[in-house]
């Protein structure tokens, strides 16, 4: 069809629903998360602080970006400080196969408590074995580094924050109190990302997540490393 055609196609449906207060709601709701142009990043204040990016060696950079994006994700990150390489692994999926094996840890610690002298070496041993074992089964390598930073997903709160902080710097203060107020309500994280979609905010949104993801990683991981000319590994 030719665009005339797919205009009198539009219209007809249109009319077809015109007297259908929910159809033309759900029309509605569909139109404006894919329809209305994106809302730029003008539409977010400065926050008038340095890039800490900017201050840090280059080769941090994309790894730095690539961590960030893990911890806005779930994702718990392994960094190699040495050879900068990184593998990275859902939160829930390293919990539930216990990769560290506490449990025999705390078993070999109860047997040396008991007067088992080896008990505890034994535990800690055998709990680093099936670390071992279960990260190769998944194809990681980490646990053969001689060093490595675990770097965990953002915590609930610092999420939290990073959204308030988006609200705030909002120019458009209508659609910054429709925001606060999902904030406030029940289901939080899910009526904000809602509200983002529908407020047509979603790049905005991501971008300035992504770089708040990025000050935190720096600024908890990586601080040393700011404007110094020759870094120190991560301990």
């Amino acid at each position: 069809m030719n665009k005339r055609q797919l205009l009198e196609h539009v219209l007809l449906l249109l009319n077809y629903v015109k007297d259908d207060k929910a159809k033309l709601e759900l029309l509605l709701s569909f139109m404006e998360a894919e329809l209305t142009p994106p809302k730029d990043d003008d539409e977010v204040e400065a926050d008038g602080e340095p890039d800490c990016k900017a201050q840090l060696p280059p080769k941090y950079h994309d790894v730095v970006r690539q961590i960030a994006g893990n911890a806005t994700s779930n994702l718990i990150s392994f960094f190699n400080p040495d050879t900068l390489e990184l593998e990275d692994l859902p939160g829930d999926l390293l919990y539930s196969m216990e990769l560290y094996a506490p449990e025999n840890g705390e078993n070999g610690e109860n047997g040396a408590e008991n007067g088992a002298d080896n008990g505890a070496d034994n535990g800690a041993e055998n709990g680093a074995d099936n670390g071992a074992d279960n990260g190769a089964m998944l194809g990681l390598s980490h646990h053969k580094w001689e060093r490595c930073t675990e770097i965990p997903p953002l915590e609930s709160g610092e999420a939290f924050r990073i959204m308030e902080n988006f609200v705030a710097r909002l120019k458009n203060k209508k659609e910054a109190r429709k925001l606060e107020q999902a904030l406030r309500g029940s289901k939080p994280f899910a009526n904000f990302n809602r509200l983002i979609h529908n407020l047509n905010y979603r790049e905005a949104w991501f971008a300035f997540r992504q770089k708040e993801s990025e000050k935190y990683i720096i600024q908890s991981y990586f601080y040393e490393h700011l404007n110094s000319g020759k870094p120190h590994p991560i301990q």
